[in-house]
């Protein structure tokens, strides 16, 4: 950015803020100026004597033989890992290979972080570079860095997310399975090498809380699961709980407490929770338990909307924040700290939501951002998992904590794979008990969530999911996306129709906004028009242009009808653009009709405007056939989209030009695939209803029997 566009960027972000949120975001700017230029007073470094004084024991071997030898402290795998271990091999037998063979690729150094493919780093790691562009960030006091250049085309998530430790974890299951001393000793060694590389606050890895909170909670579970081992020496235990310390200290003195709040808040308070539990009787961490709960509770009562969505108004953050807090009850209750029953029932209503939200093949619709982030990964399979995330392995093990056979129904209704159990049969172990998704009954009601705008809609064998919701965030718009009316579409298990995602956010700002942009979504576009203005250098922001209203919603069993239009400001040139869409399922024909309208409110009904309606594919074989699209997998279920034209009734209308596009999808942070986009470009009046009907079908003899049925019913009525 040159000096004016700098200028420019400024200042729209200061006129964005609503004024009654601007002592919050002084007070945040005054605390993080105070640290850059005063970096001696945030200083949070532990020396031996004063980490022994803190916890009162006289020295060092006094500290890692309380550490050690404690009786008060709760983990998930109690004191045997391995028995633990035991008993999830015996419930996911191809567990053990899959987890030796990362464990494998760890020990030589292959990492695939982010999407960068298997990359051997060599002997020593370089914790501070992104190993996609393999710029390296300077060892800096982290108010001294320079974290992201717009120009450079480095990701600095890349550094944070291998040093999120989420890899450790799998080196402590493989030691659990296995007993080899090996992981163990690559995994002290990586830490040493951590240490030495990363001192408390110098680094990329130490500029914001979230990432100390993530890391901290990796490595205790890490280390819980190697505990028994004899290569866990005095001298590494030592330095070990120093540095758990350490991080504690700096996250409750870099609380990202700003407006608007976020994930990354939420993440802090739970970490001090966490550490706050772990590392009693350090002298600091009842403080830190105290404030993390407390705040947690204020906290998620303004990020979750009362339907139980958070307010990021993002599908996969939305997964990624009740992992934080399931993960953070439980560890409470199993320490016998007392948490809010409001906080229980903000988290049993977030779980309400994936169950209600999850696709029928397993996976979250992709609606605003997807960073593929994660509090704990104990599945051995994730990086296969779509979003990069694991939302019914969450309600499977929700299902069983809240005693919930419901949502089991819902994971059971899902793709399902006993890989989805890995992560229960870890915390829980035989206290899963058996389950028999078999004795489950399915619930197909189709549901509306009302606050955050998502709409699941459930037809005879297909699944239809709206994104109708407001800019998130307050209206700062820091995880959305231009996709207001926009859905996923899915018939049994396949996905058709999809979000393609958000693929990566600093490392290349101009894709970055390609994704978030109207015409990357499933939706109508008036002109080239975006229904949002987006801030060309202001990655995490859009202007809160639209406004929806939602007309009619009708959730009847295998009879959902949707209404819903927008209107938006956006316009550069001052005109109102406009954009209804109504979502019908047509059960006499097990199809979906969609009807359209759009263009500019403020040039009249007789004033035609250029329309873009766009359907974005999963990796699926597809042609074209005039206005028909059709699928064409060799197995299972294929759909049909076609028009029936504006207001003529007849299929094919000399209105539409149907095209296939080249596009792309990104399924997970960091990776993308190409894939086809369909594309009807019509001219039409305000007035004018544009209809297309998606319609699944088994074979080509089914589908002309009901496109026929289907034609002489709207040509009657």
């Amino acid at each position: 950015m040159n000096k004016t566009d700098y200028l420019r960027h400024t200042l729209d972000r200061i006129l964005a803020i609503p004024i009654s949120k601007y002592p919050k975001v002084i007070k945040h700017l005054v605390k993080r100026k105070v640290k850059f230029w005063f970096p001696m007073f945030s200083e949070v470094h532990l020396s031996e004597n004063e980490l022994c004084k803190s916890i009162g024991v006289t020295n060092q071997e006094a500290l890692v033989d309380y550490f050690v030898n404690r009786k008060d402290h709760k983990f998930f795998v109690k004191d045997d890992p391995s028995r633990r271990a035991s008993y999830v091999l015996s419930k996911s037998s191809d567990v053990l290979n899959r987890i030796k063979f990362t464990c494998d690729q760890l020990i030589n150094h292959k990492f695939d972080v982010l999407g960068s493919g298997l990359v051997d780093v060599g002997d020593k790691i370089s914790w501070r570079k992104d190993i996609k562009s393999g710029y390296e960030w300077p060892q800096l006091h982290f108010t001294r860095l320079k974290l992201i250049d717009l120009d450079a085309g480095v990701d600095i998530k890349v550094p944070w997310e291998l040093s999120r430790f989420h890899h450790a974890v799998v080196l402590g299951q493989g030691y659990a399975l296995t007993g080899d001393e090996s992981y163990v000793d690559e995994f002290v060694q990586q830490l040493n090498d951590w240490w030495s590389d990363n001192p408390c606050e110098f680094g990329p890895n130490w500029s914001n809380a979230m990432e100390v909170s993530i890391r901290a909670v990796n490595l205790i579970w890490a280390y819980e699961l190697m505990r028994n081992s004899v290569n866990l020496d005095k001298k590494f235990i030592f330095n070990f709980v120093k540095s758990l310390c350490e991080h504690g200290k700096y996250i409750v003195r870099n609380l990202e407490d700003g407006w608007p709040g976020s994930n990354h808040y939420i993440a802090d308070l739970c970490g001090l929770v966490w550490l706050g539990i772990y590392l009693q009787p350090f002298s600091e961490s009842k403080h830190w338990l105290d404030i993390g709960l407390s705040k947690l509770t204020e906290e998620i009562a303004l990020q979750v909307h009362n339907d139980g969505a958070t307010y990021e108004d993002s599908t996969s953050y939305h997964v990624f924040i009740t992992e934080m807090i399931f993960w953070t009850y439980m560890y409470c209750e199993l320490n016998g700290v007392d948490i809010s029953i409001k906080l229980r029932n903000k988290l049993i209503d977030m779980f309400e939501v994936i169950s209600a939200v999850v696709r029928p093949d397993g996976g979250m619709p992709l609606f605003g951002d997807c960073d593929s982030g994660r509090w704990i990964t104990l599945e051995s399979d994730r990086d296969l998992l779509w979003g990069g995330q694991d939302p019914c392995g969450l309600l499977f093990a929700g299902s069983i904590f809240f005693s919930r056979d419901d949502w089991q129904s819902c994971v059971f209704r899902s793709n399902w794979d006993v890989k989805r159990q890995e992560l229960s049969l870890w915390i829980f172990g035989d206290d899963i008990g058996d389950v028999s998704h078999s004795s489950l009954e399915s619930d197909l009601n189709s549901i509306g969530l009302l606050d955050s705008g998502w709409y699941v809609m459930r037809g005879q064998d297909s699944f239809m999911v709206v994104q109708a919701g407001k800019t998130g965030s307050d209206g700062w718009g820091g995880h959305s996306h231009n996709d207001v009316l926009s859905f996923e579409f899915v018939v049994g298990d396949r996905l058709f129709v999809v979000d393609p995602g958000s693929y990566v956010y600093t490392q290349d700002y101009a894709l970055r906004n390609m994704y978030r942009s109207t015409a990357y979504h499933n939706v109508l576009q008036v002109e080239s028009e975006e229904m949002n203005r987006i801030p060309i250098h202001d990655l995490f922001r859009l202007n809160n242009d639209v406004k929806v209203t939602v007309n009619q919603w009708v959730n009847k069993s295998l009879s959902p009808y949707l209404d819903v239009e927008y209107v938006s400001d956006a316009s550069a040139t001052g005109r109102i653009i406009y954009h209804r869409r109504i979502f019908e399922y047509l059960i006499d024909f097990d199809c979906w009709l969609l009807s359209d309208s759009g263009g500019y409110l403020s040039d009249g009904e007789d004033f035609s405007s250029e329309l873009s309606i766009y359907f974005h594919f999963a990796k699926i074989p597809v042609e074209l056939n005039g206005d028909m699209l059709l699928s064409c997998c060799d197995t299972g279920s294929n759909i049909a989209i076609f028009p029936l034209g504006g207001d003529t009734n007849k299929q094919g209308s000399v209105d539409t030009n149907a095209s296939i596009c080249n596009g792309f999808i990104s399924a997970r942070y960091g990776v993308q695939e190409e894939a086809v986009v369909l594309q009807y470009k019509i001219f039409a009046t305000i007035r004018d209803v544009h209809r297309t009907i998606l319609m699944p079908f088994e074979s080509a003899s089914d589908l002309e029997c009901r496109y026929n049925d289907l034609l002489k019913w709207i040509g009657a009525k």
